[in-house]
């Protein structure tokens, strides 16, 4: 019997076993062991032309095994490195979309196996891989990616992650302060600070020492702005404040910054800032009646009116998350009439 000359690659069979395994894994139970961001849930059931990633992954590896051993180490260079190009695009879309942690470790196992099938065929020359670089270099941009989505925002407040609604406010913003004074009314509510100057720094830090003694957010604040000077007309002090750069101040002001970076990054820059995690409640309550609509003086309030209006229930009325049988909660449904309304006859006419 006629022995192969071809070596056996090892090292590139063991890669493809364990790329197999993995992607069929994911396939049937959904790896949301691993799943830590958004992007696994994202590219979970996606599929192109019928077919999901994890299918075509399980497919892939399972053809680079075969190849392994039949010791056919070139045609499987030439498949890695196709799929290594693909997974370079999907790098590339993940960018501009979500990162996906699964996604990242299956597309570790396909660079692997591209460079022990690489290093298993025979060569004079062995340079560098331009496809291995540019891999490696979208491979690390969704690394950080990774890192930034996992670095929530940050609240003082304990068991917040299940809050319904998210405000984001700053203890130099009025209109914020207006906001905290009806603390009381906004149930389900998380409370995310945010500096807008140096002194805000040194409030929040006071307001955290406050709600660790039991006060709420609003007295809170208060109690902390009372207890940090305003030296901003102090020319001689403006600006210096050397208890800013201790340890944990430091440590602070990176808090914030993430804060701040999740405003922007929702596309606000203004605070306060709400963020509602379903449907609202008074967005889901069935219109009044013809007997309950207000008088045409509360309907059409005075401009730049300075009082707040009453502010609904801000709980979660509906939601969809696809995790459930049914798609989403149910919603009460809103009766209008068919047809538009002709509103040219409100108009009130100027005698």
């Amino acid at each position: 019997m006629l022995k192969s000359s071809r070596p056996f690659p090892l090292a590139a069979a063991a890669v493809c076993l364990a790329g197999l395994i993995f992607c069929l894994w994911v396939f049937f139970t959904g790896g949301r062991s691993l799943c830590l961001t958004d992007g696994c849930t994202l590219f979970q059931d996606f599929r192109l032309a019928g077919v999901s990633l994890w299918q075509a992954g399980s497919a892939l590896f399972a053809v680079l095994l075969i190849l392994a051993l039949l010791r056919l180490s070139r045609a499987a260079l030439l498949l890695a490195a196709c799929a290594l190009a693909a997974d370079a695009v999907l790098l590339g879309i993940m960018l501009f979309t979500a990162p996906c942690v699964n996604c990242l470790i299956v597309a570790s196992f396909i660079a692997l196996t591209f460079m022990a099938f690489r290093a298993a065929v025979p060569s004079e020359r062995k340079e560098r891989s331009v496809l291995l670089i540019l891999w490696s270099v979208l491979l690390v941009i969704d690394l950080g990616g990774v890192l930034r989505d996992l670095a929530e925002p940050w609240s003082p407040a304990t068991d917040v992650s299940d809050a319904s609604v998210q405000i984001y406010f700053s203890p130099s913003c009025p209109a914020c302060r207006t906001l905290l004074a009806r603390a009381g009314e906004l149930e389900d509510t998380a409370w995310y600070p945010v500096a807008e100057n140096e002194r805000d720094i040194l409030v929040i830090a006071a307001m955290t020492e406050q709600l660790e003694k039991g006060l709420s957010m609003a007295q809170a604040v208060e109690e902390a702005d009372r207890s940090v000077p305003d030296d901003s007309g102090d020319e001689e002090n403006a600006g210096v404040r050397p208890g800013l750069l201790r340890p944990d101040m430091l440590l602070l002001q990176v808090r914030l910054w993430r804060n701040h970076a999740h405003v922007l990054s929702a596309g606000s820059d203004r605070l306060p800032f709400l963020e509602f995690k379903g449907v609202p409640a008074f967005l889901a309550e069935p219109p009044a009646s013809a007997a309950q609509e207000p008088a045409f003086d509360d309907a059409f309030p005075e401009p730049y009116r300075t009082d707040m209006p009453q502010i609904p229930g801000l709980g979660v009325a509906g939601f969809c998350d696809g995790t459930g049988e049914k798609p989403c909660e149910d919603v009460p449904q809103q009766n209008f009439s068919d047809g538009l309304i002709d509103t040219s006859g409100m108009i009130p006419q100027v005698p």
